[in-house]
């Protein structure tokens, strides 16, 4: 039975480097720190969104979202960081500091959370598209561009977009647990063979595709980074064209498989 998390606000100096000591373990790295403390506490006391999650006292996750502006001239709050201690992870404190994320930006005149995603983590995935709900329709090759994070470092930083319509009926649906891994026989557009990824040709005309992913990419990164950057360049091929064109990734298989749907309306 898994340790009751409390989740709150963190509020003060202090407070955030609790949190600014979460992203450095997650993600660390030769330049010191992801964010700097004095750069924090700015963001925090204009509207910035920083939270922790704790067990008995002691801070094991914690995420940190700013206001932002789409290319249409909409607010939304976009989460830039959001991290789990290694120790504590596969025991829903992601999605339970994700759900506080929504309430607090509610409260607060938001109706979209906007985030980037590896688009190969297969943890990442389940979360965003099955736990949250949440739409893909866009993808951005290198994103943020060479990182030193010890994660990311050699790895193009290829990025989805997760959007997150706070009170659609897919998020409402997310929440109560109705939504549910299918695939229901669809045509595959990129397959996981033995480990390794294999393009394969759908029928002109299909409107709904599946696009598998490797079992454990970060593993992978560091046992096999030629095969690493195989899955990448593969999964790119399929995703962006697709997403240009009007796309999305409304779901995601029990077996590690997207399930991307060409449908009018879907944005």
């Amino acid at each position: 039975m898994s340790a009751s998390v409390s989740i709150r606000m963190l509020l003060g100096v202090a407070e955030q480097n609790l949190a600014r000591s979460i992203f450095d373990e997650v993600w660390p790295t030769d330049e010191g720190t992801q964010i700097t403390a004095n750069l924090l506490q700015a963001l925090v006391h204009n509207g910035t969104y920083i939270s922790g999650a704790f067990i008995d006292g002691e801070i094991v996750a914690a995420a940190f979202a700013f206001p932002g502006r789409d290319s249409h001239g909409n607010f939304h709050l976009h989460s830039h960081m959001a991290a789990v201690k290694e120790e504590y992870r596969n025991q829903n404190i992601g999605s339970q500091i994700k759900w506080h994320q929504r309430e607090w930006a509610m409260k607060n005149g938001y109706d979209t959370i906007t985030w980037t995603f590896d688009p190969l983590v297969r943890r990442n995935a389940k979360l965003n598209l099955v736990k949250l709900g949440v739409q893909v329709f866009e993808y951005f090759p290198d994103f943020y561009g060479d990182l030193p994070d010890a994660l990311n470092a050699g790895d193009p930083t290829d990025r989805a977009i997760a959007h997150w319509r706070l009170n659609s009926e897919r998020v409402s649906d997310a929440l109560n647990r109705k939504l549910e891994f299918s695939n229901n026989h669809l045509p595959v557009a990129l397959a996981n063979s033995h480990g390794s990824p294999l393009p394969q040709r759908v029928e002109e005309g299909a409107s709904t595709i599946l696009c598998y992913m490797p079992e454990d990419i970060i593993e992978m990164r560091s046992t096999n980074p030629a095969l690493a950057l195989q899955w990448r360049l593969a999964l790119r091929k399929e995703l962006q064209p697709r997403l240009e064109r009007g796309w999305t990734i409304s779901g995601f298989t029990g077996d590690g498989a997207y399930i991307v749907r060409h449908q009018k309306g879907d944005r």
